[in-house]
């Protein structure tokens, strides 16, 4: 019985070229790919595992997607509706629009880069998107914060009301859950956020260290598998994440493929 989950990350899904951005066909074609050899789970399904001790389907993978970007909705979506693929958002809060209004198209392309120095609220979900995507029983949302805030280097009160915030807001606007997940804004965390998470009524956290999750790994430092970008050759692209979840889902070498490539990180950081 498989024991390990390869969780992949994804931010964009849009035609326009740009870092951290997949295009819609890619993503599709992407997804496709994965689900010729391996079984997609639902978030309920991956809390089931972790909490409840469900048996996991052969070679499990689970999806999520960063920030909580209108493209998410407008080309993400509907690939996984025709997919038939479940995944969680993980959503900046702070940023989501209360709103009755579902949006067709997103207005003039604004880059990664731009929108992360100048967040704008209309190139993100609202409220409405949320209940839309909720309705399909394929979407989940969760928190990223109020404001993408860093969870690194900064005081215990305010890492501690950036999820609270977030928290609060996830729990007015989309459906009640048992257990409560969070995604560190950049993968980042530090002693005191880990103490500040734990004292709040999260019961688990994402990072962005690659790599997949063990059942008995940190909980609050769950690892992923990254799918945001590519170097415009689509077989390459295919061929390098496809090469990471096999891999990973090889138990007997998975958590050293991880630990070597944290190091590597890390020393190119030094």
């Amino acid at each position: 019985m498989p024991k390990l989950v390869n969780v992949l990350t994804c931010h964009h899904i849009n035609p326009y070229k740009d870092t951290l951005t997949i295009p819609p066909y890619l993503f599709e074609k992407m997804l496709h790919e994965i689900s010729k050899k391996y079984s997609f789970i639902s978030y309920q399904y991956f809390k089931d595992f972790i909490f409840e001790d469900r048996k996991l389907p052969a070679k499990p993978v689970f999806l999520t997607l960063d920030d909580g970007y209108l493209d998410n909705f407008i080309y993400a979506y509907p690939v996984l509706k025709k997919l038939n693929i479940p995944a969680v958002i993980f959503a900046v809060t702070g940023f989501i629009r209360t709103s009755d209004n579902i949006r067709d198209k997103i207005p003039v392309f604004k880059s990664h880069k731009e929108l992360e120095q100048n967040p704008d609220e209309k190139y993100y979900i609202n409220t409405a998107e949320i209940k839309e995507m909720e309705s399909s029983n394929l979407i989940d949302i969760e928190s990223h914060t109020t404001a993408h805030f860093i969870c690194r280097n900064k005081c215990y009160k305010e890492i501690y009301a950036e999820l609270t915030d977030s928290l609060t807001f996830i729990k007015t606007h989309t459906r009640q859950k048992k257990y409560y997940g969070f995604c560190w804004p950049k993968g980042v965390f530090d002693e005191t956020s880990i103490k500040a998470i734990k004292d709040s009524s999260y019961s688990f956290a994402f990072s962005t260290v690659d790599g997949a999750f063990h059942k008995g790994d940190d909980l609050f430092a769950i690892k992923r598998i990254d799918c945001s970008s590519w170097n415009q050759n689509e077989n390459d692209y295919l061929s390098r994440i496809k090469r990471k979840i096999f891999i990973y889902s090889n138990p007997m070498i998975s958590k050293f493929y991880s630990n070597f490539r944290e190091y590597r990180i890390k020393k190119r950081r030094e």
